[in-house]
């Protein structure tokens, strides 16, 4: 007897309360009184299991971000305690190699241990506790600016330093290490992402009208922003990079000075350019960049380029000429040149959809404010005298041509006629240039 008033029936799985609320609604067995009785406290336990699974779901989002939180620390603690600070105290490695692997990752750490405390698997407030701290976390841009530094020092390290690289080899076979010197390195790039994700999740399992729902949904779009910041930096840090390494391939008379403040790289690579009568091909090299397209050859370094034209992208269209044999075509003003790919025709679409989308932004936001001449064609300069300079062609402000007006006696503008020569007209395009491009000489024409 006491055991059947002890006895506590179980509640029905939520799928079988789903299932017999089916049931009912589609069968007569029951009067409408009844029936809707029934069917209203069906949908009040489907509706406190749901909050109820909810609930818990949200509870283990929090337990799972603490956890996170203590193991991401543990693995920074670990970077430190038996790589850094041992290197640095039997003096393995200057400090600015010291600096190029582990860059600030001791000032990341600090933060982080705050972070912990703030964290509590009880708390409610996990949302507030992220507005607090977002500010701080821009301190991984530094670490994610420098991580390509850190591989190409892990990468150097046997040959460069063969004594660093064996101790780095013993620690990382050390049972309370047991981890690649790699894998730890890369923890605080993998850790904004991280957070990011587990905020969303919490979000999600977090009722609309929770106390702390609004908190959450700030801290889902600070740590977002943060996020977009490091990978916009992480960028401009791989676009100058690169610039700079096209930079120093540009070869011979024809070198351009491309690297400069708010210029990007938008797309390179090989391309055959089709002769004017379209009998014959040779192989080019064009690179798009945010404001200008260089068009180049190869010298007879393969590693280096000869730019042989400078095309303003404000003055260029490109469209599609023949898209099943991969044609496209660039015009300049009077200049056309038509490219073909050697890859499938996707590439030419990939080149034309860049191009078109390049020339589009630069009209509209352009980068340069003044007038420009048309096409740039790379030839070598010969002696002038003052009288042969033209300054109708050249990229200098009204006010700067006042001032040279002012400051060459017997100045005369000369203007090109129909007779004259492409070459002589190159010339005074070149000589006319300015600063910018004084040193800008090439060797070969087109």
């Amino acid at each position: 007897m006491n055991e059947m008033n002890s006895f506590v029936p179980m509640t029905p799985p939520n799928h079988f309360v789903k299932e017999l609320r089916g049931v009912l609604d589609q069968q007569n067995i029951l009067s409408a009184k009844t029936k809707q009785k029934v069917l209203r406290d069906l949908d009040q336990h489907i509706c406190d299991d749901n909050e109820k699974r909810i609930a818990k779901l949200r509870i283990r989002s929090i337990q799972e971000i603490y956890v996170s939180e203590t193991n991401y620390i543990h693995q920074l603690d670990k970077l430190i305690t038996f790589f850094k600070r041992p290197i640095e105290e039997q003096k393995l490695a200057s400090s600015q190699v010291i600096s190029k692997l582990f860059g600030n990752v001791e000032t990341i750490l600090n933060v982080n241990k705050e972070l912990l405390v703030q964290l509590h698997p009880t708390k409610e407030n996990i949302g507030q506790v992220f507005l607090n701290t977002a500010p701080f976390l821009k301190l991984y841009s530094v670490y994610a600016f420098n991580y390509k530094n850190v591989l190409d020092t892990l990468q150097d390290l046997p040959k460069s330093h063969p004594k660093l690289y064996r101790f780095v080899c013993t620690q990382e076979s050390r049972p309370e290490v047991s981890a690649k010197l790699n894998s730890l390195l890369i923890t605080p790039i993998q850790r904004i992402p991280r957070y990011l994700m587990l905020l969303r999740e919490l979000q999600n399992y977090t009722p609309i009208e929770h106390q702390g729902y609004n908190d959450i949904k700030a801290a889902v779009e600070q740590i977002s922003k943060v996020a977009d910041h490091i990978n916009n930096l992480v960028q401009e840090q791989e676009n100058m990079s690169r610039l700079v390494s096209i930079q120093r391939s540009l070869s011979g008379c024809g070198k351009v000075n491309i690297v400069l403040p708010g210029r990007k790289l938008i797309k390179e690579g090989p391309l055959m350019k089709v002769s004017p009568e379209g009998s014959t091909s040779i192989p080019r090299y064009l690179i798009l960049l945010s404001d200008m397209i260089l068009y180049c050859k190869e010298w007879v370094d393969p590693e280096k380029l000869v730019c042989l034209r400078v095309l303003p992208l404000n003055k260029c269209e490109a469209k599609s000429v023949m898209y099943k044999r991969g044609l496209f075509s660039i015009n300049c003003q009077s200049v056309e040149f038509v490219f073909y790919t050697m890859d499938a025709p996707h590439a030419t679409c990939s080149w034309v959809e860049m191009l078109q989308q390049s020339i589009e932004k630069c009209k509209a936001n352009s980068l340069m404010p003044v007038k420009r001449c048309g096409p740039l064609k790379l030839v070598k300069r010969k002696k002038e005298d003052n009288t042969n300079k033209s300054d109708d062609n050249c990229y200098s402000s009204p006010t700067k041509k006042m001032k040279s007006l002012n400051s060459l006696k017997d100045t005369t503008i000369v203007k090109s006629n129909q007779n004259m020569s492409y070459m002589a007209s190159a010339r005074n395009l070149v000589f006319s240039f300015g600063s910018t491009l004084k040193k800008l000489v090439g060797r070969n024409s087109v």
